[in-house]
């Protein structure tokens, strides 16, 4: 189990945990709390979902560093790196799964949007 399984089920659990507090608040006539309770559930729910994101993101680096490995030649991932999806293509982070860093590297993006490149 990776640590993005960790954080999913813990997530999940929680929010379903809260979601029967929550619902028992409600039965007892405690609306605020029960609304505090559902906006925590929605917070967890989405900790779940970001959870399973990265861990699928995991799985298809770790299968694309093994096709590289196995002297295949994958194409990259989509996006092909978390700075390159932010940044707009202009720099990428060192696990990048695009060809070695054609449209320029970090150092060289923060130098231009600072103003110093």
């Amino acid at each position: 189990m990776t640590r993005h399984q960790r954080r999913q089920h813990a997530a999940t659990a929680g929010a379903i945990a809260l979601a029967a507090a929550a619902i028992a608040l409600a039965w007892h006539g405690l609306y605020g709390e029960a609304v505090l309770a559902g906006v925590v559930v929605l917070s967890l729910t989405d900790a779940a979902l970001r959870a399973h994101r990265e861990h699928q993101r995991e799985l298809a680096e770790f299968d694309w560093a093994r096709q590289r490995g196995l002297a295949m030649d994958p194409p990259p991932l989509k996006p092909c790196c978390w700075i390159g999806s932010s940044s707009r293509g202009r720099a990428h982070n060192p696990r990048c799964t695009r060809p070695r860093y054609e449209d320029g590297t970090v150092d060289e993006f923060l130098a231009e949007r600072e103003g110093r490149g």
